[in-house]
């Protein structure tokens, strides 16, 4: 009796330990929420002007796509207070933050990829919060 107890506490206790290292990472590593973008970059630059340089090349969608974007995605026309462009997951993304909201673009394709109001830890991916704040359609460039 005392070793399946001793047995089941050991289990418990791994897998607490599992979930508590998985953090902000799911699986394997992958970042939550796991969406994709379509120019995949990395991070091995020098400094961040060579960052923003290398970035800027690849983005084939402007700043001002990526807003008129995530304001269709969230039904607004509030002006941006932040504007990035970044790596997030791998891939190229533009960052708006606009109505409390920070929508995250696809520098490729111009599609909204998530959102979440600012300073909301991300939890899950746009499917676990479809409606909630995932796109309600694809966001074309040029819609």
């Amino acid at each position: 009796m005392k070793k399946a107890v001793a047995a089941g506490l050991g289990a418990l206790a791994l897998g607490l330990l599992g979930f508590a290292q998985m953090g902000q990472k799911g699986q394997g590593g992958a970042q939550v929420p796991a969406y994709q973008g379509s120019i995949p970059v990395s991070q091995g630059y020098a400094n961040e002007a060579q960052e923003a340089s290398a970035y800027q090349a690849l983005a084939k969608v402007t700043a001002e796509e990526a807003v008129k974007a995530a304001q269709q995605a969230l039904g607004t026309t509030a002006a941006p207070t932040r504007v990035s462009l970044g790596n997030e997951n791998g891939y190229l993304v533009w960052e708006v933050v606009l109505a409390g909201q920070e929508v995250k673009v696809d520098a490729g394709t111009g599609k909204v990829l998530h959102w979440e109001t600012v300073g909301k830890e991300e939890k899950g991916s746009t499917e676990e919060h479809e409606g909630e704040n995932s796109p309600h359609e694809d966001v074309e460039e040029g819609d």
